[in-house]
């Protein structure tokens, strides 16, 4: 059952085409009425995500991501210190050091961040260039977890859980 707010935004998007077809604005009636057919979103969606900055979601234990909301002042931007210093090669993840224990019993959640094309676009230039170097071929997500972590001195989720 759709919400109390998405009905409202049906209504008053249909409302808006009605009241543009009526005023003499037919082409902008119709661009409502496409995004109010089923999968009309999505298209919306992927041209904003397109020329915007796409959501990377960074799997991670829900007391990890807490810390890391508590102690950063803007992750997006400490997100992007991160990797600016990953395609600088002052910073350097462990291999499988994102990697968290398996039946620990803690619960895991996304960190969900926007990250700029062009800055993911360079960083996958970097992993490139730096995998034979680091042995591995480190994901976003890892670097991102990584870099957070040893920012901000994160304590092993076991621990945090314990606390």
């Amino acid at each position: 059952m759709p919400s109390k707010k998405a009905t409202e935004l049906v209504n008053n998007l249909r409302a808006a085409s009605k009241h543009l077809t009526e005023t003499g604005a037919p082409e902008l009636a119709a661009t409502i009425d496409e995004l109010l057919l089923p999968q009309g979103w999505g298209q919306l969606r992927h041209a904003i995500d397109i020329t915007g900055a796409p959501n990377l979601p960074v799997h991670m234990p829900l007391v990890t991501r807490t810390a890391i909301q508590a102690a950063s002042k803007s992750v997006p931007k400490d997100v992007a210190e991160g990797l600016n210093a990953f395609i600088a090669g002052t910073f350097s993840p462990v291999a499988g050091a994102h990697r968290v224990r398996r039946n620990t019993g803690l619960e895991t959640g996304t960190l969900n961040v926007r990250v700029d094309s062009g800055l993911r676009a360079r960083f996958q230039e970097a992993v490139d260039a730096r995998e034979s170097d680091l042995g591995y071929k480190p994901a976003l997500g890892h670097v991102v977890k990584a870099w957070l972590i040893e920012k901000y001195d994160i304590a092993p989720a076991e621990q945090l859980a314990q606390q």
